[in-house]
C-alpha cells in the first residue's frame, strides 16, 4: 500500500508486509496454530483440542510461530521485502 504525506508530494511504501503473505510463508504447523488462536478466537487450550495436540505442544508451536512472524516483520523493515533463508 502506498501512502501520501499531507505536506509532501513524496510517496512511500507501507513498512509492514501484508499479513496474508506472512501467514503463507509460515510452516503449516505454525500457520494452523496462529489461525486457530488469533483468527478463530480460541484459547491455546481450545486450539490444542481442535487440532488434536497436547496443550504444551500448542503453546510451543504458538511461541515459535510468533517468533518467526516477528523475524519476518523485522526482516521486511530492514530489507523492504519478505525473504526467507
Amino acid at each position: 500500500m502506498l501512502t501520501r504525506h499531507a505536506n509532501r508530494s513524496t510517496v512511500r511504501e507501507n513498512p509492514r508486509p501484508p499479513m496474508e503473505v506472512m501467514l503463507q510463508s509460515l510452516a503449516p504447523r505454525h500457520r494452523e496454530i496462529i489461525l486457530a488462536t488469533y483468527f478463530q478466537g480460541r484459547t491455546t487450550g481450545e486450539a490444542a483440542q481442535a487440532l488434536g495436540l497436547a496443550p504444551g505442544t500448542a503453546k510451543e508451536r504458538l511461541y515459535h510461530a510468533m517468533r518467526v512472524l516477528s523475524w519476518m516483520v523485522e526482516t521486511y523493515r530492514q530489507d523492504g521485502a519478505l525473504t526467507r533463508n
